[in-house]
């Protein structure tokens, strides 16, 4: 047999004492509910003396000493109140656990707080003696302490609730303040809708472009376009002209589209407004052919699709951007830009020949004439119309105002081979020798003197309905233009002008300065 055996043995001899302790207590209880105590009065144990609420486990449970039989005695009768219930010892067992003992005195604590001194017994190993200490107190202490443990516990949740509620909100203005800068700017994914055409204008830069783009929607944001151009090793050069682009594009998608390869291609770009001298000479700096070669190439206009009345190519050499194949012969050159301003007329819905010729001849007047400058909400486009509905005006042979003769002079100009940047000597004015002077010879003149744009077309097909005769443009910069129907109210806007000119030096061209001063003299 081991060592541990007579421990072991004893064990379970005290806890079967302690089971029939425990019987005797309850029904001792039972009996004498009113039993005084025998020893140290009311306020003390009856085998200790020692204060109510400090009974020692032995003497609680009768197992003071043991006779020598190995009987339990019950030191001495105690009083109900001082006697631990049948909970307070199964609680006080369940502490002491039947293998443990401690060597050391110490305080512990039941399950509804009770402080307990456990010590150990003078019965020898693995017994230990259990003593209550000052209950009501201790229990006072602790509901205090659990009170304060409760609110601590609330005040840590507010804490922490409140930490949350915090986080959340900066969370949520952190995403939006900088959510872009960590996710990247709004781009679409991929390219939707249809084909359609966007046009890059002359003196145009990446930025503005990306806005234009963005406001029509065709990229989501400019802030893609610019941050694919950053990542972009090899971005070709942004040169005005229309190009063909999907309704919606990923902006790399759109840079790609605007500046296509151009390996084996000849670029050239076409201004608005450009003689048939100057696209011929722009065609030679572009293409390895000479101007003379385009000359000779353009020698019969009926070859392209231009009526009888045409004399030459000009008026649909169409302006805009070209890239032509390397092997492209002058014809094939030629005939591509004419096909444009065919598409432009169809565009505006002029099909018929003779119309289609007068339709050029107007727009190219009202591309010389009119100021270009870009203006929002379709302003531009409409004072086209009012000019082009006060070109018809004039026409009329029986105008009161103009007598049939249009008087414009960007036609005279071209007849006398002067560019629009200076104004025809005076004694030009009425030299009738001048096929395209207009104050002269009444209607059209005998063909375009320009390349039209498409909305100089449209509106030559559409001219407003107005009485107005007379047009001035009063600010440069702007492109304000006003319109009359006497020239008496006329020559008051050109003044207008004239004070304009005085007070932005170098913003107007001479021609236009001395054609509006010209014209004041004449009228005073």
């Amino acid at each position: 047999m081991s060592d541990d055996m007579p421990h072991q043995a004893g064990s379970r001899r005290r806890r079967r004492e302690i089971r029939e302790a425990r019987e005797r207590a309850r029904a001792d209880h039972q009996a004498a509910p009113h039993r005084a105590s025998a020893v140290g009065g009311p306020g003390t144990s009856a085998a200790s003396g020692a204060p109510v609420g400090q009974v020692p486990f032995e003497e609680a449970i009768g197992a003071a000493s043991p006779d020598p039989a190995g009987r339990a005695q019950v030191a001495g009768e105690v009083h109900p109140a001082e006697l631990p219930d049948a909970e307070d010892l199964r609680e006080a067992e369940d502490l002491l656990g039947p293998e443990e003992h401690l060597d050391q005195d110490h305080i512990e604590h039941d399950a509804d707080g009770t402080p307990l001194l456990i010590t150990s017994s003078s019965y020898g190993r693995g017994y230990q003696t259990v003593t209550p200490i000052a209950t009501g107190a201790s229990r006072e202490i602790l509901t205090r302490r659990h009170e304060r443990r409760r609110r601590r516990n609330i005040a840590l949740g507010l804490v922490i609730s409140g930490f949350a509620v915090l986080l959340v909100i900066f969370a949520l203005v952190f995403n939006a303040v900088f959510g872009g800068l960590l996710s990247g700017p709004e781009d679409y994914d991929t390219q939707a809708g249809e084909t359609t055409t966007f046009e890059v204008n002359q003196g145009e830069g990446w930025a503005v472009v990306a806005n234009r783009l963005a406001d029509q929607g065709i990229i989501a944001s400019p802030e893609a376009l610019d941050a694919a151009l950053r990542e972009s090793d090899d971005v070709g050069i942004l040169q005005p002209g229309e190009y063909e682009v999907r309704e919606e594009m990923p902006a790399v998608d759109a840079i790609a589209a605007l500046t296509p390869d151009a390996a084996g291609q000849d670029y050239v770009a076409i201004a608005a407004g450009w003689r048939i001298d100057d696209v011929f000479a722009a065609l030679e700096e572009g293409t390895g052919f000479s101007e003379e070669e385009f000359r000779e190439a353009a020698e019969d206009p009926t070859d392209y699709g231009l009526p009888e009345e045409a004399s030459t190519l000009e008026g649909y050499l169409a302006r805009g951007d070209y890239r032509f194949d390397l092997d492209a012969e002058p014809e094939e050159i030629l005939q591509i830009m004419v096909d444009r301003t065919f598409e432009y007329l169809e565009d505006a819905g002029i099909t018929e020949e003779d119309e289609q010729w007068r339709s050029v001849i107007i727009a190219s007047l009202l591309t010389g004439e009119a100021n270009h400058q870009e203006r929002d909400g379709g302003e531009r486009e409409e004072d086209y119309r009012l000019m082009a509905g006060a070109i018809e005006n004039r026409l009329d042979p029986d105008n009161s105002e103009t007598d049939g003769l249009l008087q414009i002079d960007a036609a005279v100009n071209y007849g006398l081979g002067l560019s629009g940047d200076l104004h025809f000597p005076e004694e030009e004015r009425f030299n009738a020798d001048n096929e395209y002077n207009t104050y002269v010879h009444q209607g059209l003149p005998p063909g375009p003197i320009a390349a039209p744009v498409p909305a100089t077309l449209e509106a030559a097909a559409d001219p407003a309905d107005t009485d107005y005769y007379y047009w001035v443009t009063v600010n440069v910069e702007t492109g304000e233009t006003r319109f009359n129907e006497t020239y008496a109210e006329h020559l008051e806007d050109v003044a207008v002008f004239n004070e304009y000119c005085d007070d932005n030096p170098g913003v107007c061209s001479p021609a236009d300065e001395e054609a509006a001063e010209a014209e004041v003299e004449e009228g005073e």
